[in-house]
C-alpha cells in the first residue's frame, strides 16, 4: 500500500481536516491516519463519499490512491453499481438493511466496462472461509467479462424459484466437480451441487440435481471486506 500524504493537502484546500473526513466516513480518526500512512486501504463503500468531500471524481480518487499522489483527469462522473441485496446460502436475495446508508459502490478501476457487473452484500456465513459476512462483492457476467472457470473461483449460481446463491468451484481428489459452500462450521442448510461442465448436463448418476455452466450467473472478481473501525 502507498502512503497518501496528498489527502491532507486536498482536505486543507477545501477547509477540512482529517477528523472531518473521519466523521464523513464514520470512522475513528486513527483509521484515516492509517490511510494517510499507507497501512489501511480505502474500502469500496468509502470511495464515493471520500471523493465528494475531496471535490474529485471517483475515477480521479481511485487513480490518485493507486499512485499515492493527485492524478487529475478530464473524464466525467465515474460509473457506479447499485448494491442489489444480501446474498444468502439458501439463495434467497434479501433486501439491504434499512439502516444501511450505502446503496452503491464505484466500479473498480481495473474493470474493462461496468456492463455485466453486479454488486451484492454477503448476507451470511455460507462462504465465511473466503468471504466474510458484510463484505461487498462485485461479480461479472461470464458472457461479458472473461474470468477463468477453474477450481477455487467463487460463482453466483441461478437456482429454481428465482434464487441466486454463491458457491466455490471445488474439484475432489477423484476428479469430481462440485459447487460447495464454505462456512466456518458445517451447516446442512447450505447445499452443495454437482457441477457439470458439459452443456446440457442436469443430473448425476444418482439423479441428484446438478448445476451446468448455463446456470452460472456471474463470477466473483472483486471482494471488499467492510470494516466498522
Amino acid at each position: 500500500m502507498r502512503t497518501q500524504p496528498w489527502i491532507k493537502d486536498a482536505l486543507k484546500q477545501r477547509g477540512f481536516k482529517l477528523k472531518d473526513l473521519a466523521e464523513t466516513l464514520g470512522l475513528p480518526p486513527p483509521r484515516i491516519s492509517d490511510i494517510v500512512n499507507g497501512t489501511r486501504e480505502v474500502q469500496s463503500d468509502e470511495v464515493i463519499p471520500m471523493a465528494e468531500m475531496l471535490g474529485m471524481s471517483v475515477r480521479a480518487l481511485l487513480l490518485s490512491l493507486a499512485a499515492g499522489a493527485p492524478v487529475p483527469t478530464q473524464e466525467g462522473a465515474h460509473a457506479t453499481l447499485p448494491i442489489r441485496g444480501r446474498l444468502t446460502g439458501s439463495g434467497v436475495l434479501e433486501p439491504l438493511p434499512d439502516d444501511m446508508a450505502l446503496r452503491e459502490v464505484a466500479v473498480p478501476l481495473d474493470a474493462t466496462s461496468p456492463e455485466g457487473l453486479s454488486c451484492y452484500l454477503m448476507g451470511d456465513d455460507s462462504l465465511a472461509q473466503e468471504i466474510r459476512p458484510g463484505s461487498l462483492i462485485i461479480a461479472a457476467d461470464p458472457r461479458k467479462h472473461f474470468f477463468p472457470m477453474t477450481p477455487g473461483v467463487i460463482l453466483l449460481v441461478s437456482r429454481p424459484g428465482g434464487r441466486i446463491a454463491a458457491r466455490q468451484y471445488h474439484r475432489t481428489a477423484s476428479g469430481e466437480d462440485w459447487l460447495v459452500p464454505l462456512p466456518e462450521k458445517p451447516n446442512p442448510a447450505y447445499e452443495s451441487w454437482p457441477f457439470r461442465l458439459m452443456p446440457g448436463a442436469r443430473a448425476d448418476s444418482t439423479g441428484a440435481d446438478s448445476v451446468g455452466t448455463g446456470d452460472i450467473v456471474a463470477g466473483v472478481l472483486w471482494v471488499t471486506r467492510r470494516y466498522s473501525d
